[in-house]
């Protein structure tokens, strides 16, 4: 490790020490590090451009040995996370059921995990992901589901009538959980200007281009299953634009976009609505520019009150 990557990293290290960032996932607290540096930019510049940091350098190298120790830092813990979550939380075991053939379930998950460490690589990708490796963390799709599988309604008749998938809950659940794991594939082919335009949206890109996602991405994932392979893609996709995305793919694409600023401590004033009412209340105003399915909103919305979510 060079000197000047030494000091990036013990900059950074402090930083992400704030207490302040000590309920949010690693990739969240990189997004807010990242925001940091950018805002105060004119105050960071001549401090660290002297002896004691980067000497003579200018912000936008200071910016990329920051930005280097950042991912650097991070990826510890974010790829610890994403072990814990492909070797442990989801199981996928029902990859067998959707293939009719025996895969051995830790086969399928090595291929995938190591294919989103190679994909985040990709700062575009990270920041797509940010949404949906918090959702997984604080298993969204646990909270959600069994209330909608008690309920049978929309979102069931969905899953079950409409996209076929003849699963247990349990089943069911896993592979939302690698649709959430595998979205950031649309980098397989995307660059970073396809992330920029609706960083929040489901429409990141159109259904034909998420046709040479969808092939390029059975080259890396043989094992994985065709179906879950078009969920993962399809969560990138809006609704409004393609009515026949799954059901899979528009539950990934809601719990993306609200857990992307997902914190688990906040507290809510007395007479406030609960912070997912709050976010789905704001959501089912706006579906048509987030591309999302409304009903699943509304029923999400539904639930979430109900629970005093």
């Amino acid at each position: 490790m060079s000197a000047e990557h030494q000091k990036a990293t013990a900059f950074v290290t402090r930083l992400l020490a704030n207490p302040a960032l000590k309920s949010l996932t690693p990739l969240q607290r990189e997004e807010q590090i990242i925001q940091f540096l950018h805002a105060n930019a004119t105050q960071l510049a001549p401090t660290l451009a002297t002896p004691a940091f980067f000497p003579g350098a200018s912000w936008n190298q200071i910016v990329a040995l920051l930005l280097g120790a950042l991912m650097d830092y991070v990826n510890t813990e974010l790829f610890s996370s994403l072990d814990e979550i492909g070797g442990g939380q989801i199981d996928f075991a029902y990859v067998n059921f959707l293939r009719q053939q025996s895969v051995g379930s830790d086969k399928v998950q090595q291929q995938a995990v190591s294919l989103v460490k190679t994909l985040l690589a990709k700062p575009e990708a990270r920041r797509e992901f940010t949404g949906a490796h918090t959702a997984l963390v604080f298993k969204f799709v646990d909270r959600y589901l069994d209330a909608v599988w008690t309920r049978k309604s929309y979102i069931h008749f969905e899953i079950t009538k409409v996209q076929r998938l003849r699963m247990s809950k349990e089943q069911v659940k896993a592979m939302i959980e690698t649709t959430l794991l595998l979205k950031p594939v649309v980098y397989l082919v995307a660059t970073g200007g396809v992330a920029g335009q609706a960083e929040q949206t489901s429409g990141i890109v159109e259904t034909k281009f998420g046709e040479k996602v969808f092939l390029a991405t059975k080259k890396h994932l043989n094992l994985v299953p065709d179906p879950v392979l078009k969920s993962a893609v399809s969560a990138n996709i809006s609704f409004i634009e393609n009515r026949f995305i799954e059901a899979t793919a528009r539950i990934a694409a809601i719990f993306s976009a609200r857990c992307r600023n997902f914190q688990p401590s906040v507290r809510v004033d007395r007479g406030a609505d609960s912070p997912d009412k709050s976010w789905l209340s704001i959501a089912r105003r706006n579906y048509k520019f987030y591309g999302f399915d409304i009903k699943m909103l509304d029923e999400f919305f539904s639930i979430a009150a109900e629970n005093g979510w």
